[in-house]
């Protein structure tokens, strides 16, 4: 299938620091990119999504989302029970640290996001070439947010963040 003119196979989120790169079958929505010194925020969604003629996209379909800012210097890596923390009031229900990225499922306030959203979500942080970057992944009721497979997609997408800002390394 070819992309549409708003789908981006990547796309740079801080010039020569980070790109945004989707798992398998994903791009980067082009209208949602901002990007800066300052950081930056890339929406990527299955390719199809991005294409007109596209029909439904099935329980599968996730959204993802990127968000970077620079790290401030007191803060060394974001933990799991950190970001916990953080989203207390919309119920962590899993945590975990691991290779450099802590991700927690939360039980509530996807449906916010997502028409007719799965209220559960992932969030995931990392540190990486001196920002601060947020994943998060969103579906619709009963999708992939919803289950192991929406942490098994959150870290593809995280690698292939990793993966197209080639050079770079985990803070």
């Amino acid at each position: 299938m070819s992309q549409s003119k708003g789908a981006l196979g990547r796309a740079t989120i801080v010039p020569d620091k980070l790109v945004v790169a989707g798992p398998k079958g994903f791009c980067v929505d082009r209208r949602s990119l901002k990007s800066g010194p300052s950081g930056g925020f890339a929406l990527v969604v299955p390719c199809a999504a991005l294409d007109e003629a596209a029909g439904g996209l099935g329980l599968e379909a996730a959204i993802l989302t990127l968000q970077a800012q620079p790290q401030r210097k007191e803060v060394v890596q974001a933990e799991a029970e950190s970001l916990a923390r953080a989203f207390a009031g919309i119920q962590p229900i899993y945590q975990e640290n691991g290779d450099g990225m802590s991700l927690v499922q939360l039980a509530q306030g996807g449906d916010a996001i997502v028409p007719n959203g799965e209220p559960k979500h992932w969030r995931a942080a990392l540190s990486f070439n001196g920002y601060l970057v947020g994943l998060a992944l969103y579906s619709e009721k009963g999708g992939i947010a919803s289950g192991d497979e929406g942490k098994a997609l959150l870290i593809e997408f995280a690698e292939a963040v990793l993966g197209a800002s080639v050079g770079r390394e985990l803070d």
